[in-house]
């Protein structure tokens, strides 16, 4: 089913996100106005209206869903109705996923993945509280519309992780041997193997870049998946990948610990993106002479100690490029695993360090 034609859908599309984002950064900025917000609100709404957004917003998909409804209705004007989704609205929750993940807050990529992908009636039953709200929201005066929107914004910024943003980097100090000691003394702090994984991630992306392979114009890309997902779960051979459209080029099982432990893992990433080899990238672990593990494997498996392997990879690069990797890599802490202090860690050393412009 189509969606119904709304006036200016692209444009409302865009303010609409306009207020969302807005809204979210005024609140952020002014965490004692975001206080206010939540008070004057819960004063001036019905308590069941109250009730039923305390059960959307543990639900994060509705809960962005009900404030992007509120947006385009505000937007819009009277004869909005916010149970059908309008023209538009996919786009803007594309952009509302995207804005909040780059402010810290915990939601979705896109709220009508899970509320109204394929239908554009949005009360189906599925969560009353979500229903109840989109009903309540088209007999509401705008006055109390506002309110609401208000209340919702603030939590919503109110739940953001207390995150250190990417400093700026002095380019002049990304030399062979301070990115190879940031790097060393990375992978030493404890991470799960996260620091591991999305520091191989992030080099061979540094990697593409500096050569020119990546890109439209090289053709090739790296993906790696969540720290917390397995190969299958995430879809991918591999917890690294070097990737050609839609086709695997290169796998790499990323580990924290001895190469041993991923011998089995490093072959089926082979067999099932249909390769011959596979890379297993780990931490050295007392004696590494003895490969005969390797022997007879279904598949050419290489092994290479993680922080060889950085370093290799480091001198490659020319200083914007290790720029370009220390920026990719705080990307991938940040958004592919659960722990911020991880994400603070690697900021703290990068000043620690004196990497920073600042």
């Amino acid at each position: 089913m189509s969606e119904p034609v709304s006036p200016r859908p692209v444009r409302v599309s865009e303010s609409a996100t306009s207020r969302i984002l807005g809204a979210i950064d005024t609140f952020l900025a002014d965490p004692a106005g975001a206080d206010g917000a939540i008070g004057a609100a819960s004063a001036e709404l019905p308590q069941e209206v109250l009730d039923n957004v305390a059960a959307v917003e543990r639900l994060k998909s509705y809960r962005d869903g009900v404030l992007i409804q509120l947006a385009f209705g505000l937007e819009l004007g009277h004869g909005f109705d916010h149970t059908l989704r309008p023209e538009g609205a996919r786009a803007a929750a594309g952009r509302v996923g995207e804005g909040f993940a780059g402010r810290h807050i915990p939601g979705v990529k896109d709220a009508y993945q899970n509320i109204g992908k394929n239908s554009v009636n949005l009360a189906r039953g599925n969560e009353p509280a979500f229903d109840a709200l989109l009903a309540w929201m088209n007999l509401s005066e705008i006055a109390q519309r506002e309110a609401l929107f208000r209340y919702l914004a603030a939590r919503v910024a109110q739940s953001a992780r207390a995150v250190l943003a990417m400093p700026h980097l002095r380019i002049s100090s990304l030399t062979f041997a301070a990115v190879a000691r940031f790097l060393d003394e990375l992978v030493r702090i404890p991470s799960g193997g996260a620091f591991e994984q999305f520091a191989v991630a992030a080099l061979l992306d540094a990697l593409l870049y500096e050569f020119g392979l990546g890109g439209a114009v090289g053709g090739l890309r790296v993906v790696t998946k969540n720290i917390n997902a397995s190969d299958s779960s995430a879809g991918t051979a591999a917890d690294v990948q070097i990737m050609r459209a839609n086709k695997v080029e290169e796998a790499f099982e990323v580990s924290a610990n001895n190469w041993r432990s991923k011998v089995a893992q490093a072959v089926a990433a082979a067999s099932n993106a249909d390769l011959s080899r596979a890379h297993i990238i780990a931490a050295a672990d007392g004696d590494d002479t003895d490969m005969s593990e390797l022997d007879g494997a279904a598949a050419d498996v290489t092994v290479t100690d993680v922080r060889s392997f950085l370093r290799i990879i480091t001198a490659a690069l020319r200083k914007p490029s290790r720029e370009h990797a220390l920026c990719r890599l705080y990307e991938l802490i940040d958004r592919n695993q659960p722990n911020h202090e991880l994400t603070n860690e690697f900021v703290r050393l990068l000043s620690r360090l004196q990497l920073t412009a600042e």
